[in-house]
């Protein structure tokens, strides 16, 4: 076993709820239930009944569009944002979990600025945590993050990025006063890719935000985004749209119509918001 998974000390059992330690290439409960550290180097932790589907989270080929895209960079200003607001807001040894963190790449950026952070990167996709495996120094593993498979109080903070987000959970397993960062899109993200695939283009409701966490969490800050989008390859405008809600609805028509556009200039626009945990009691939570 890796000296990263040997210094792993906040797992939970996700099926009795009691701590998991490293034994050899396993990691096990007082309760003798085992989980096997993949060759790879994460966990599964995702038990059959916790599924939604035999193959829940996004398939290899969603994963490589996006893993694709991320790596020719058109978002490292926005991960590169992330980090350092993590670094301005944090302990300088924070534990951090990256909840829903995809093929890792946001979670890699934060780790590699701020080198004394412990990070922890979960999806409850296989092919996603397969591809974030290949950053060894950050513990990854295959789990909800409704069933965050982490002892309570472990985390000073929790990124989410385009993710799913559970306030009784999150409350559970973050620090007193601990933190949330959370990225989503604004009102006006991406309107060039939306103006071509939509007859009528309506600015994104972006009220729902603060509703996320309106109980057990007090708003600390919100920050926008901007980062504009050069795409000169109609591959890389599929992978964008590969990346968004926009490609599971797409209309046959529209797809092909997106197919014959060569380049694409437009502008992405995040909401970053900082979260703070209150002392609010978890039956408090909704």
């Amino acid at each position: 076993m890796s000296n990263n998974l040997k210094t792993a000390q906040h797992y939970q059992c996700p099926v009795c709820e009691q701590p998991l330690n490293p034994s050899l290439r396993q990691f096990i409960c007082e309760n003798n239930h085992t989980f096997d550290v993949h060759k790879k180097g994460y966990l599964n932790l995702l038990l059959a009944h916790k599924k939604n589907s035999k193959a829940p989270g996004d398939d290899a080929d969603m994963v490589e569009s996006r893993r694709r895209f991320l790596a020719a960079n058109h978002y490292q200003p926005l991960a590169d944002f992330v980090a350092e607001q993590a670094q301005q807001l944090l302990p300088e040894s924070a534990t951090i979990w990256d909840a829903g963190c995809g093929e890792g790449y946001y979670t890699q950026i934060i780790a590699q600025s701020n080198p004394d952070f412990m990070v922890y990167g979960l999806d409850i996709s296989k092919p996603a945590i397969q591809a974030a495996s290949r950053f060894k120094e950050i513990h990854w593993s295959v789990a909800s993050s409704a069933h965050p498979p982490y002892g309570s109080n472990s985390f000073d903070a929790i990124v989410s990025i385009f993710s799913r987000v559970d306030a009784v959970p999150f409350h559970r397993v973050l620090k007193n006063n601990g933190s949330v960062l959370m990225v989503v899109p604004d009102s006006d993200h991406l309107m060039g890719l939306r103006k071509i695939i939509y007859d009528k283009v309506r600015p994104y409701d972006t009220s729902k935000h603060l509703e996320y966490f309106n109980n057990g969490f007090e708003l600390v800050s919100e920050q926008r985004i901007t980062v504009p989008l050069n795409l000169t390859t109609n591959e890389a405008i599929f992978d964008l749209l590969g990346m968004t809600p926009h490609a599971h609805r797409l209309p046959i028509d529209k797809r092909r119509q997106l197919s014959e556009v060569a380049s694409l200039t437009d502008t992405a626009c995040f909401k970053l918001y900082h979260f703070r945990k209150s002392h609010q009691s978890q039956d408090q939570i909704s």
